[in-house]
Parts: C-alpha cells; sequence; structure tokens
C-alpha cells in the first residue's frame, strides 16, 4: 500500500492493463507475450500514460533513455511518428510475466513523481522567495556560475545575478533525500564540492593541512577538527546555503559535519529559518 494517491491510482490503472484490448489477446497464464505486438499497437500503448509506462519498463528504458534510443540509426529510418514505437518494440521481450513487468512500470512511475514533487517544492520555494523579498534568483531561466571542476555550475538559487558577471555573494541548493541512510552522503559530498569551489574561486579561502599521525587523532577529535574546517570556511564569501528535503530527526547527525564545509545546512522542518538567513545572507551582502 502506498501513501502517494497518485501513485495508487496509478497502480490501479497498471493492473487494468490486463485487460486491455491491445494486450489481453497476448496474456496467457500470467505470462504476457509482447513480442506478438506490432509496431502500431505499440505506437497506440504509447499513447496511454499506464500502457507507456508498463512498456517502457518491459523494454528497459525511461523516458530520458528513450529519447537517446529514439536517436539510433535503426530507429531514425522509420517514420518520425513511429520512432518512439519502434526504439521500445525492438527492446520487448519476446515473453515476460505481467506481474513483473507491472512492478517495474509502479517504480518507474514512482521515481518520476518524487522528481516532479522536488520540483514543485522548488517553484513554491521560489514563489516565497519573491514574497518575502528576497533576492535569491532561483530558475527559471537556468542560472550559470562558472567554475573549474564543472565548467558551468547551476545552483538552485544565488545572489546577484550571474549574468551580470559578477562573483556569487550568496550560493543556495535545494537537495531531496529520499533515504537518509542511502543518499544524503552523495548529497552532502555534492554540497561540500560546490562550497570549497565556490569559496577558493570567488572567495579567500585558505586551508592549511594539519599533518595527523595517525587516523586515530580524527577518530577521538572530529569535533575539534570540523571546527576548525569551520572557521576558514564561514571566514569567506559566498555564503553557502543547503536545504536538504529530508527529517531533521533521521539527519541531526550529519549537520555538524556538514557545516564544516558549508555555512548553514536546513532540513525540511527548517524552512522558515532557511529563508531568514537566506534574508539575512543576501542584505549583509549588499552593505
Amino acid at each position: 500500500m502506498t501513501s502517494n494517491p497518485e501513485l495508487a491510482e496509478f497502480e490501479r490503472a497498471i493492473d487494468a492493463l490486463r485487460t486491455h484490448p491491445l494486450l489481453s489477446p497476448h496474456l496467457r497464464r500470467g505470462e504476457l507475450m509482447l513480442g506478438n505486438l506490432s509496431l502500431e499497437d505499440v505506437n497506440t500503448l504509447l499513447r496511454d500514460d499506464a500502457a507507456k509506462y508498463f512498456l517502457l519498463a518491459g523494454a528497459q528504458l525511461s523516458r530520458t533513455t528513450l529519447k537517446k534510443a529514439m536517436k539510433e540509426p535503426e530507429v531514425s529510418i522509420v517514420a518520425k511518428a513511429l520512432r518512439a514505437a519502434q526504439a521500445v518494440k525492438m527492446r520487448l521481450p519476446i515473453r515476460t510475466p505481467f506481474a513483473h513487468v507491472a512492478s517495474s512500470a509502479v517504480v518507474l512511475r514512482g521515481g518520476d513523481l518524487r522528481r516532479r514533487s522536488s520540483g514543485s517544492i522548488e517553484a513554491l520555494f521560489r514563489e516565497r522567495l519573491a514574497t518575502e523579498g528576497i533576492g535569491i534568483l532561483m530558475s527559471p531561466p537556468s542560472r550559470h556560475v562558472p567554475g573549474i571542476l564543472i565548467g558551468r555550475r547551476k545552483p538552485d538559487g544565488v545572489y546577484p545575478d550571474p549574468a551580470l558577471e559578477q562573483a556569487p555573494a550568496v550560493y543556495f541548493e535545494i537537495k531531496n533525500v529520499r533515504r537518509v541512510a542511502d543518499d544524503i552522503q552523495k548529497r552532502l559530498y555534492e554540497i561540500a564540492e560546490a562550497s570549497l569551489e565556490m569559496k577558493f574561486l570567488y572567495g579567500a579561502l585558505e586551508i592549511r593541512g594539519l599533518g595527523l599521525r595517525t587516523t586515530r587523532e580524527v577518530l577521538d577529535g572530529a569535533s575539534k577538527f570540523r571546527a576548525v574546517l569551520r572557521a576558514h570556511v564561514i571566514a569567506c564569501r559566498p555564503t553557502v546555503v543547503a536545504l536538504m528535503l529530508c527529517s531533521r530527526v533521521e539527519a541531526e547527525r550529519y549537520r555538524e559535519g556538514a557545516e564544516a564545509f558549508v555555512d548553514r545546512v536546513f532540513f525540511q522542518e527548517e524552512i522558515d529559518a532557511c529563508l531568514a538567513f537566506l534574508k539575512q545572507a543576501v542584505a549583509s551582502s549588499q552593505r
């Protein structure tokens, strides 16, 4: 049972495909003979949302990889209107359990819904910034800050507008964290990397290594060393802020480590505090 009503409705639509007039003739004892579908059948099914995800799952494609597959020579030779169907049909198994493809389709759709939800949160945050009169600029349009590891970094928010060729004073990222235990370390690496790069390029970041002789010293004094690094990080611009879309209860233990590299980290329960800090950071940069 899913807590997402839209995904639950999608699951029902997927199950209803058992009786779809183009699929039911090829379903026998739970096995679906996808190899029997014609190109026109596939093309018709791709116009239905549930059937499209079902076929994409069967072909082991996503919406992104489908676009790439449509550019392959053996696909581009067919009429433009049939290229998506051709790319999918070429990859469909001859036979496969219906239940297996159905569960894969639900996973595929769930990922798209989560990404859409993250985008909605960013849109709401952008509207809130405007309402509060906070000058952070969020896409659209996309803003690019020149970097050296990544030539054109695209922060979720930045001030001032990099189109003016001014160095960033505030650099803001929203990180969607689905499962704290699995995902948060990757997100922390991303924001720490961006922070050090931005402060090296556009600030006066100076860090001298500690030259520790044993790993035991880190185990025994991690908080002390984090504080030393943090003192260097927060001493220079830009102010780097991360909003992690996950529970503070689950992720609080990561805050101290993250803030050794980033000026401030906020969790989903702290959006008001995040807005207040961003407002203060923008105001400070204007003095």
